[in-house]
């Protein structure tokens, strides 16, 4: 009789157990964020975006600058073949991938630089939205293109939106 009330006792344990652990599942939640939507109402995204257009621009009319410059070379060394127009040509053409390399090199730093702080501010914003629904376990990126092709989950994006203030 002893060995039945304690059988009974941790099969009612185990059931209560696990369905205390099923329903506590059952509150955890899968959200969604359209994060291209919140970063493109950020003034300082556009901010940013105006910045990184003027070097991509300052950048692109030096390199149109050298591309020129290796053009008219080019042409006078298709009609002379003067082995110094060769190896200025040569020179030239390495100047340019040198200053290509610098010139992404410096673009990704800006980039990084200015956009950074944008994406930390929106970090900090999810955090806290999950901070306010402890049952949210993960957030999904449903902008468009993103992978996410349909989410059930309840989407945050307006609740971190009011966190920026946007």
């Amino acid at each position: 009789m002893e060995k039945n009330t304690v059988f009974y006792f941790l099969l009612f344990f185990f059931l209560f157990g696990y369905s205390y652990s099923y329903s506590k599942e059952c509150q955890q939640k899968i959200v969604c964020l359209n994060s291209m939507f919140i970063i493109e109402k950020m003034p300082e995204f556009s901010t940013a975006q105006r910045e990184l257009d003027r070097i991509s621009k300052m950048h692109e009319n030096i390199l149109d600058k050298l591309a020129k410059e290796f053009h008219k070379k080019a042409e006078k060394f298709q009609k002379n073949r003067n082995p110094i127009l060769k190896k200025e040509l040569e020179i030239l053409q390495a100047r340019a991938h040198a200053y290509q390399k610098t010139a992404s090199d410096d673009l990704t730093k800006k980039q990084n630089k200015l956009l950074n702080p944008i994406y930390r501010r929106i970090e900090n914003a999810i955090h806290k939205v999950i901070e306010k629904d402890k049952n949210i376990i993960r957030v999904d990126d449903c902008s468009p293109g993103k992978g996410v092709l349909f989410n059930k989950g309840k989407d945050i994006t307006e609740e971190v939106k009011k966190e920026l203030g946007i």
